[in-house]
């Protein structure tokens, strides 16, 4: 498709225009997730996604991408921020700022049941845990009490010195103990 560059850039800048639209989506979730990771995300998904945006118009316009293609997307974008994208804005923190009120106090007493009801189990199962804690321990006590030694630390030496790697690099340990299979 052959298209001038005053043409190419018009449409451009009206496909940035309504490309501001999905800024404005993520907008959102940007205003309603409050953590690092969620505006990191939402700022590459964008960059991206008009990346994409401006390869496919730019080929749409001529199969190449030229200066003047990036340039009115970009401004209809700006444009877009600056002129409904201030108003939308407005009404988007009100509503967001309800939205994590809501949430807040919902999520707050959702917590509050959660902690009651594991206090609950921890005590209703204390008794059991504190069985199998003790079993535990006196199987322990039982498997190494046919040792001659208490249980070490066995260190790879020859590989240390062959190779002349330190303690903190590619050290092989193992654990000796009285086991069934030989080990």
């Amino acid at each position: 498709m052959n298209v001038s560059i005053p043409d190419c850039f018009m449409i451009a800048f009206f496909a940035g225009l309504i490309f501001g639209l999905v800024y404005e989506a993520l907008r959102i979730i940007r205003l309603v997730l409050r953590f690092r990771a969620a505006v990191f995300i939402c700022d590459a998904a964008f960059f991206i996604l008009a990346a994409m945006a401006v390869c496919k118009l730019s080929e749409f316009l001529g199969n190449y991408v030229r200066i003047y293609t990036v340039i009115g997307f970009g401004a209809g974008v700006f444009t877009y921020i600056v002129t409904l994208g201030r108003l939308f804005n407005v009404l988007e923190s009100a509503a967001a700022i309800v939205w994590r009120n809501t949430l807040g106090k919902l999520f707050s007493k959702i917590a509050a049941l959660f902690k009651h009801v594991c206090v609950n189990i921890s005590h209703i199962f204390k008794g059991f845990f504190d069985k199998t804690h003790k079993y535990y321990d006196k199987l322990t006590k039982k498997r190494n009490e046919h040792l001659q030694t208490p249980p070490t630390m066995v260190y790879n030496n020859k590989r240390d010195i062959m190779h002349g790697e330190g303690e903190n690099t590619h050290v092989i340990k193992a654990k000796v103990r009285k086991g069934s299979r030989g080990y």
